[in-house]
C-alpha cells in the first residue's frame, strides 16, 4: 500500500496511470448521483466516511518504502454507495492523501489500482455472488459482505501488491516477507472487524443510507 514512485520505473508507473484511468472513467460515467443526492440521509453518510476515510489513510504503519499498511474502507464503500461512486469518492481520499504527504503524482495510478480497483472490484463480485447463492438475511449480509469481504480484500491487496514488489522493484521475497506480509494478518482483521462493524450499525439504523442493502429483501419475513 502507497508504493512510492522510486520503487518503479516510469514507464511502468506510466502504464499503471493509463490503467487507472481507463477504471475511473467508466465509474465516473456510470455512477447515479442523482439517486446519491436524492437521498439525504446517504448524502451526509458519504460525507462522514470520507471525513473518516481520510483520517484512516493518514495513519500508516511501515518500516520501509512500499511496507505501510492503513484501513482502505473500499468494501464498506461499495455496499454503502455502490462500486462506481465508491471508486470516485476513494480517488478523491487518494488524491487528497497524496497532497498532504506530497507525494510524487506519477505513482497515482499504481496506488489507485491496489488500494481501490482491487478490492473494490472484489468486492462488487462477492456481492453478485452473495446475492444468488447465500440466504438472504441481515446475518449473513454483514458477515459476508461485511466481516469476510473486507478481509479478503486486504489479503488480496497485499497478494497484489506482493506481486508487484517482486516483478518490478529491487526488494526480495525476503524482504518482503519479513517486513511487509509479517504485519499482514493485524490490518486484514482491523479492515473486517471495521467494516462489519460500521454495516451492521448502518444496516440496523439507517438502511436508507446502505445502497445494497434492502429491508424487503433481507428482513421482511426472516
Amino acid at each position: 500500500m502507497n508504493l512510492p514512485a522510486t520503487l518503479f520505473t516510469s514507464d511502468w508507473l506510466w502504464l499503471f496511470d493509463l490503467l487507472f484511468a481507463a477504471y475511473l472513467y467508466p465509474a465516473m460515467k456510470s455512477a447515479d448521483w442523482r439517486h446519491l443526492l436524492d437521498n439525504q440521509i446517504m448524502t451526509n453518510a458519504l460525507v462522514g466516511l470520507l471525513v473518516g476515510a481520510f483520517v484512516f489513510w493518514q495513519f500508516n504503519a511501515g518500516i520501509r518504502p512500499g511496507f505501510n499498511f492503513h484501513i482502505l474502507g473500499a468494501t464498506l464503500f461499495v455496499l454503502m454507495f455502490g462500486w462506481q461512486i465508491a471508486s470516485v469518492t476513494l480517488t478523491l481520499v487518494m488524491l487528497a492523501s497524496f497532497f498532504r504527504a506530497d507525494a510524487d503524482w506519477i505513482a497515482l495510478g499504481i496506488n489507485g489500482l491496489l488500494m481501490i480497483a482491487v478490492p473494490v472490484l472484489f468486492t462488487e463480485w462477492l456481492l453478485r455472488f452473495s446475492r444468488q447463492n447465500l440466504p438472504k438475511n441481515l446475518f449473513f449480509y454483514v458477515l459476508w459482505n461485511g466481516f469476510i469481504c473486507a478481509g479478503l480484500s486486504i489479503v488480496l491487496n497485499v497478494a497484489a501488491t506482493t506481486l508487484l514488489l517482486l516483478l518490478l522493484s529491487h526488494y526480495s521475497w525476503a524482504d518482503i516477507q519479513r517486513h511487509y506480509l509479517v504485519s499482514a494478518p493485524i490490518i486484514m482483521l482491523a479492515e473486517a472487524f471495521m467494516t462489519g462493524m460500521l454495516i451492521t450499525a448502518f444496516t440496523v439504523f439507517q438502511p436508507e443510507a446502505v445502497k445494497n442493502f434492502s429491508d424487503a429483501e433481507y428482513l421482511d419475513g426472516k
